[in-house]
C-alpha cells in the first residue's frame, strides 16, 4: 500500500535536512520541496506506508537538530486526488500588469515605487527606489516598458 509524507519546517535548511535524510533511511520518492510562506517550507515523499513511516520519523530527527519542526505526517492509502496535487503544483502568478504609461503620471510615488520593485530589469535597486522622485521613478518605468532595439 503506498503512503505520503509530509515534514514541514520553519526555514529552508531544517527541510532540506529532513528530505535528505527521509530520502538515504528508506526507499522513499522525494516529491518535491515547497515554500508554504511566513518562513515555513515542506517537503513530501511517497513509498510504502513503512518506508514512508521511517522516513519522516528519520526527517523529522534530523530537522530537529538544525531547525524548529512544525508538523509532520504520514497518509497512507491517499487519495489519486491529492498525490495529483502534490506532483502538480500550480505555476506561480504572472506579475500584475502595469498601466499605461500615460496613466503612470497620475499615480502616488508609492505605487511607482511598488511597480519599479516588480520591473526585474530595473536599474534603480533597494534604497534608490525608496529615495527616489516621481520623475526618476517615472523615468525608470518607461525605461522598461520601451521594446529593446
Amino acid at each position: 500500500m503506498a503512503a505520503i509524507g509530509l515534514i514541514e519546517t520553519r526555514g529552508l535548511v531544517g527541510v532540506i535536512e529532513a528530505a535528505d535524510a527521509a530520502v538515504k533511511s528508506a526507499p522513499v520518492e522525494l516529491l518535491g520541496i515547497k515554500p508554504i510562506g511566513g518562513g515555513l517550507v515542506s517537503t513530501h515523499f511517497r513509498g510504502e506506508v513503512a518506508a514512508v513511516q521511517v522516513a519522516v520519523q528519520a526527517g523529522v530527527e534530523a530537522a530537529l537538530k538544525v531547525s524548529q519542526v512544525i508538523s509532520h505526517r504520514v497518509i497512507p492509502a491517499p487519495h489519486l486526488d491529492v498525490e495529483n496535487l502534490l506532483l502538480h503544483q500550480p505555476q506561480a502568478a504572472p506579475p500584475p500588469a502595469q498601466p499605461p504609461p500615460d496613466e503612470l503620471a497620475d499615480l502616488p510615488v508609492a505605487r511607482l515605487r511598488q511597480l519599479v520593485r516588480q520591473l526585474p530589469d530595473a536599474q534603480l535597486k533597494g534604497r534608490q527606489v525608496s529615495r527616489a522622485n516621481k520623475e526618476t521613478l517615472l523615468r525608470e518605468l518607461r525605461r522598461a516598458s520601451e521594446p529593446d532595439t
